[in-house]
C-alpha cells in the first residue's frame, strides 16, 4: 500500500538507501526538481531518476532531502563546442522531500534480462503524495526564474 504523508518519506528512503545494495531491485523517483551542484543553473526541471545498483552512489538521507551521486548521458547543448558525441556529465542531485511526490519500486528476478527500457506500473508505486504533486506543481515563470 502506498504510503501518502511527507512524514513517513526520511523512513521509506532510508530503506531505498539499504536496498540499493540488492542489483534486482530498482527505483524510481518523480520529484518537481533537483539541485545539481555543477552546473550554471543549479535548478532542474523535473526531476525523473531510476535509483539502481552502479547507477547512484553515494545516497544520503538526510532531515529535509535527498541526495545522491549520479550522471545523465549528455549531448552538446546550444552555444557548447561539439564534442565527437555523448558523454556522461556526473553530479550530485538534491531533491528536497516537499518537492518529491512519486516513488516507484520493482524487483527483476536475477537473470531476467531487463532490455534497454523498464516498465514501472502503478502495482509498483510504494509512495504517491498527490498534495505535493499538486500543490507544488511548478509554473513556467517558476522554471525560468534566473534564481532558479
Amino acid at each position: 500500500m502506498p504510503l501518502d504523508m511527507l512524514d513517513d518519506l526520511p523512513e521509506l528512503l532510508r530503506r531505498v538507501e539499504k536496498e540499493l545494495a540488492d542489483p534486482t531491485v530498482f527505483y524510481m523517483l518523480a520529484a518537481h526538481y533537483y539541485d545539481r551542484d555543477n552546473h550554471p543553473r543549479r535548478r532542474h526541471y523535473p526531476a525523473v531518476f531510476t535509483l539502481h545498483q552502479g547507477e547512484v552512489a553515494n545516497l544520503t538521507v538526510g532531515s529535509t532531502d535527498l541526495a545522491f551521486d549520479t550522471a545523465l548521458v549528455r549531448f552538446p547543448e546550444d552555444g557548447e563546442e561539439h564534442a565527437p558525441g555523448p558523454w556522461a556529465d556526473r553530479f550530485r542531485a538534491t531533491i528536497p522531500f516537499e518537492q518529491l511526490y512519486h516513488l516507484m519500486r520493482k524487483v527483476v528476478p536475477a537473470g531476467q534480462p531487463t532490455g534497454k527500457q523498464l516498465h514501472f506500473s502503478s502495482d509498483d508505486s510504494v509512495y504517491y503524495n498527490e498534495l505535493v504533486y499538486r500543490d507544488n506543481y511548478p509554473s513556467p515563470w517558476t522554471i525560468m526564474s534566473p534564481e532558479a
